[in-house]
């Protein structure tokens, strides 16, 4: 964390250690087969870029591109296609991977859902979560209610970006009993 109170630093750090990783598979890991690259990618490289996400989630385009970017080139990796006339996008598709910015607000979600439920040593923060009492009928009973703030540091870390998402979740998922 920055004396700006942003997370820029690290996330090029962990996106130059991905990438390197990355590299390291391609010099070393002498096969062909698709479904080795993409265990090996999955193994070894998408943990190092995903290690507490929760904490570090970037906010902006430029951030999450950036970390998008290692798994395209991981796409790449995997399925042996580097011409610039393979959409990358199918490649990912097809491998089944999904989004890493999808990968990290599930984590988000589900890191919520534990604190609420008290599943981690995490103290519930009830100053932060606060359930809403304004009720709608396409949403579900455990709704809480919007944090507001001033600053852009704080409008973007944890609970204050977590909370609009898990109050769009659908009842059945929100108010289930376990993960």
């Amino acid at each position: 964390l920055a004396s700006d109170l942003t997370w820029n630093s690290h996330i090029h750090r962990i996106c130059r250690k991905g990438n390197s990783t990355l590299g390291f598979l391609r010099r070393n890991l002498a096969i062909r087969d698709e479904k080795m690259k993409s265990q090996a990618y999955l193994t070894l490289v998408r943990p190092t870029i995903e290690y507490c996400s929760t904490v570090w989630n970037p906010h902006t385009k430029a951030l999450t591109r950036e970390l998008e970017m290692v798994q395209r080139r991981a796409a790449r990796y995997a399925t042996g296609r580097h011409h610039n006339t393979s959409s990358v996008t199918e490649m990912i598709e097809v491998l089944g991977w999904e989004t890493l910015e999808l990968r990290r607000t599930k984590a988000q979600l589900t890191m919520l859902f534990k604190i609420m439920h008290q599943l981690v040593d995490i103290p519930y923060a009830d100053h932060l979560v606060i359930p809403s009492h304004q009720r709608k009928r396409a949403h579900h009973s455990l709704q809480i209610r919007q944090i507001s703030s001033n600053t852009c540091s704080y409008q973007n870390s944890f609970f204050p970006r977590t909370i609009p998402a898990w109050n769009n979740l659908p009842a059945r998922i929100a108010e289930a009993p376990d993960l």
